[in-house]
C-alpha cells in the first residue's frame, strides 16, 4: 500500500487532508508542506502580455525585440523563485529600460496590478493609433 497512510482505520492518499476532532475556528492550510510557492501567482500570461507589447514596438529592431524579451524571461524566472533576487531582477529592468523605456513601465503597471497594466497597454495603442491617424 505504497503511498497510503492509514490512521485510526482511514486510508489517505499522497496529499490527502485528514482531519479529526473539531476544526471550528481553525485555520487549515493546505500545500507544499505548508510552504507557500510563488508559482500560484500565475505570472505567464501576465508576460505573455508584455511580450505582445514589445512585438508591437516599430522602434525596436528584431534583434532588441529579441533581447528585451530575453531580459523579459529571466525577470519571470527570477519572480518565480521562492525567494526572488531584487538585485538581479533591478539590473534586468534597467537594461530593457536602455532599449525600452516604454516597455519597463508597461511591465511595472502589468505586474502591479494586472487590470491596470492591460489598461496601460490599451491606453498607448489607443494614443498610437490617434496619433498615426493625425498624420
Amino acid at each position: 500500500m505504497a503511498g497510503k497512510s492509514k490512521k485510526d482505520g482511514l486510508n489517505a492518499g499522497n496529499g490527502s487532508v485528514v482531519i479529526g476532532g473539531s476544526v471550528e475556528r481553525s485555520n487549515i492550510v493546505v500545500g507544499d508542506n505548508n510552504v507557500v510557492s510563488n508559482q500560484s501567482i500565475h505570472l505567464a500570461p501576465l508576460f505573455e502580455t508584455i511580450y505582445q507589447v514589445v512585438e508591437k514596438q516599430q522602434e525596436l529592431a528584431p534583434a532588441e525585440k529579441e533581447d528585451v524579451k530575453a531580459e523579459l524571461q529571466e525577470i519571470q524566472t527570477a519572480l518565480e523563485e521562492s525567494q526572488p533576487d531584487e538585485t538581479f531582477i533591478a539590473r534586468r529592468f534597467r537594461n530593457i529600460k536602455r532599449m525600452a523605456p516604454e516597455i519597463v513601465e508597461v511591465a511595472f503597471e502589468t505586474l502591479k496590478n494586472p487590470v491596470g497594466g492591460v489598461a496601460e497597454v490599451i491606453k498607448r495603442i489607443s494614443k498610437k493609433m490617434a496619433e498615426e491617424a493625425g498624420e
